[in-house]
């Protein structure tokens, strides 16, 4: 790209006077950058607004990112999804025309790590059912008493990016034994910060405690279903801050009800929300949180910054700092 031709990015989520200001001036003032604002919900206004466009922003699932458009975005060299999941997004054919998909999940793991940790901590403590009891809303817990110790226990973490790694650092304190599943990062990756790779069996087994946060993709769609639940101890504990569909919700619900499971946190579900009436609502020994898990008073800021700083990495040439998809790339585009 010569200087006199811009590196244009298309702002597909938002419009411009939706966006915080800050965020428009700061755009605005870097040199070689032309940012081009919309929202966009069909395929005739992406290629209307972002036809040409070098790299496609947003912010969330669009039926306009369709299959069937990727390939009339012919200088698309990029699409970036601010925050993490990218189920719902075209990746496979998008890595069939060397389009690398970015995120920025680290605008979101602290907190997230935060909420796992949470969620965990409230039901080992229980929590929310003894502040209901105080307030004379229930007679108490199933089974009575507090159950489970947070130190020396075993703690297995399913997926071990940004937001699995922090965990590990928040529990460092608590003398547990970490177990570590994912076949995408490096095993030393994993010893150097004091955990140890397993296989799935071998950690849902052993652990006392287990927490997913890995993608939900075709590969991972009900990774954890009744045969793996099987798996773990019956007074274990599951905690999901990833997506709803990593879990065969029945499967989960009927380990849950016949005291096969001690108990689970769930920030996400499957669908979402529940439907009214949904059985985890009557289940003692559940926590709820509505998908709010990388809700802060910091997120905004960091939500646009990390943003940012994947648009600038990319307009100069970096398109695998961020890319989720660079081991699926052919011929990529940049």
């Amino acid at each position: 790209m010569s200087s006199a031709t811009p590196f244009k990015v298309a702002l597909i989520a938002r419009e411009r006077d939706k966006t915080p200001s800050w965020v428009v001036d700061r755009l605005a003032a870097i040199p070689g950058l032309e940012v081009i604002y919309g929202h966009c919900d069909t395929e005739d206004k992406l290629l209307a607004n972002a036809g040409d466009a070098d790299m496609i922003w947003t912010m969330g699932r669009t039926p306009a990112l369709t299959p069937a458009v990727l390939p009339k975005l012919t200088r698309c060299k990029a699409i970036l999804r601010s925050g993490s999941g990218m189920d719902g997004y075209p990746v496979e054919e998008a890595s069939q025309l060397g389009i690398s998909m970015c995120n920025c999940p680290e605008s979101i793991s602290e907190a997230v790590a935060e909420h796992a940790v949470a969620l965990l901590f409230a039901l080992i403590r229980q929590i929310p059912f003894k502040d209901n009891a105080m307030r004379g809303l229930t007679s108490g817990v199933k089974g009575g008493g507090f159950r489970w110790h947070i130190s020396g226990r075993t703690l297995g973490l399913v997926g071990f990016g940004r937001i699995g790694r922090r965990v590990t650092e928040m529990m460092a304190g608590f003398r547990m034994n970490v177990l570590v599943f994912d076949p995408y990062t490096n095993q030393d990756v994993i010893r150097q910060v004091g955990a140890k790779p397993a296989g799935l069996d071998e950690l849902l087994a052993q652990s006392d405690y287990v927490s997913l946060h890995c993608p939900l993709t075709e590969t991972t769609r009900h990774l954890i279903n009744a045969e793996k639940l099987a798996l773990m101890k019956p007074d274990a504990l599951l905690i999901n801050t990833s997506r709803g569909g990593v879990v065969d919700e029945a499967a989960l619900v009927a380990a849950l009800r016949e005291g096969r499971l001690g108990g689970a946190g769930l920030d996400v579900t499957d669908p979402e929300p529940p439907v009214p009436g949904s059985p985890l609502f009557s289940l003692d020994n559940v926590i709820l949180s509505p998908h709010c898990a990388a809700a802060s008073a910091d997120f905004e800021r960091n939500f646009w910054e990390c943003s940012i700083q994947v648009v600038l990495e990319c307009m100069r040439g970096d398109y695998l700092s961020h890319c989720m998809n660079r081991q699926q790339l052919v011929n990529p585009r940049a």
